[in-house]
């Protein structure tokens, strides 16, 4: 194994990261952007490099690393549907990225055609399955489109990452990564005093936030009329024993999974599925339905529930029921979830930016990123 590829290489480097949109106050931000913002301070904390972040959108207040703002005179750019997928990626060739020594792409990128410098484009899960899985006709038809797009930015970049298997095997790609968890924000703590569900996402769309509502009152409440249900989602349906809070910070969120007996999220797809692990790092058990994101982060059922949607409400009851049951998914999600840290995660990174590095100095080398097919 090369120096590059164990990570052991601690020449400081030049990183800059790429989305669309950071994180930003009174507004649900999308994964894709908590994770860009947590891999920038986790690389930041490592304490070698100098990282800045380039996005049409301001940092987050806790932002550790630099921030660029890109495009603020044509926000359209972010927030107009066809112009981010259309004109975004080619407004991208005007930035100097040659000041870099790598670029990590998070997005927005399939028309980035003057690449100076080491590229490298995260795949995070696929727009092909957000179509399957998508109630409208629009977005399905967005979709579609998108997932041929990915397929070029794969091909553009000099190393290509995916994250989670599926990801990896629908692009050809060699190299999976994981998200993070902070462990200093989601941890164990003190459970509610009374039976208490928590669900994390949207009313509706792939999150399935009504069905959590509905299984609960059909089937947990019955069992357990002292339990209650957290709902934190955009909207949600009113009943005595539902408790509904809309974007909450960090700190909250976390207390709310700390405080849960169960979290339940019956996704139809998730990427990679960061509230399972955020979940699963706060000590609480885990109930889902089967999705390529619960598969890979709760490895098949071993450390979390996985149930078809005819046993959800059930299963969440069951949980419930089962002081045992529960003790063992949490302590065993405690000890998985260590695996995500974003200390780990960041120096698994900064090995694929020495890689992409490598590769770039090598341009007659073929590429190993992406499989043959």
């Amino acid at each position: 194994m090369s120096e590059a590829e164990s990570g052991c290489d601690e020449r400081s480097l030049r990183i800059a990261l790429f989305h669309a949109n950071l994180p930003e106050p009174g507004r649900r931000p999308g994964g894709v952007e908590i994770a860009v913002h947590r891999l920038a301070n986790a690389l930041v904390d490592l304490g070698n490099d100098h990282v800045t972040v380039l996005s049409t959108t301001r940092a987050p207040l806790d932002a550790r690393y630099a921030s660029e703002r890109i495009f603020a005179y044509a926000p359209a750019l972010a927030t107009n549907a066809l112009a981010r997928v259309l004109l975004l990626p080619l407004a991208l060739n005007t930035v100097d990225l040659g000041r870099y020594d790598v670029v990590h792409l998070h997005g927005d990128d399939w028309f980035l055609f003057l690449r100076k410098t080491a590229t490298v484009r995260t795949l995070h899960g696929s727009a092909l399955r957000e179509a399957a899985h998508s109630t409208s006709p629009r977005h399905k038809a967005l979709m579609y489109g998108l997932y041929a797009l990915e397929h070029l930015s794969a091909r553009l970049c000099t190393l290509p990452l995916a994250v989670g298997n599926d990801a990896a095997a629908l692009y050809g790609i060699r190299h999976v990564v994981s998200n993070g968890v902070d462990l200093n924000v989601f941890f164990p703590g003190k459970k509610a005093s009374q039976p208490r569900v928590l669900f994390v996402g949207t009313w509706e769309g792939r999150k399935r936030g009504q069905f959590v509502y509905e299984s609960f009152l059909r089937d947990v409440l019955p069992r357990f009329p002292e339990a209650e249900l957290c709902m934190v989602s955009d909207v949600c349906g009113q009943h005595p024993s539902v408790i509904h809070e809309v974007f909450p910070s960090d700190s909250v969120l976390a207390q709310r999974y700390r405080e849960a007996w169960v979290f339940a999220l019956p996704s139809t797809y998730e990427g990679f599925g960061i509230p399972y692990l955020e979940a699963l790092a706060s000590g609480t058990a885990v109930v889902s339905t089967p999705n390529t994101g619960a598969q890979d982060v709760l490895d098949g059922g071993r450390y979390g529930d996985i149930v078809e949607d005819a046993e959800f409400g059930r299963a969440i009851a069951d949980a419930l029921g089962s002081r045992e049951h529960r003790e063992r998914l949490e302590q065993a999600g405690i000890d998985w979830a260590r695996h995500y840290s974003w200390e780990q995660v960041a120096r698994h990174h900064r090995a694929m930016y020495l890689s992409a590095l490598s590769l770039r100095s090598r341009p007659d080398t073929t590429r190993p990123g992406v499989k043959s097919r």
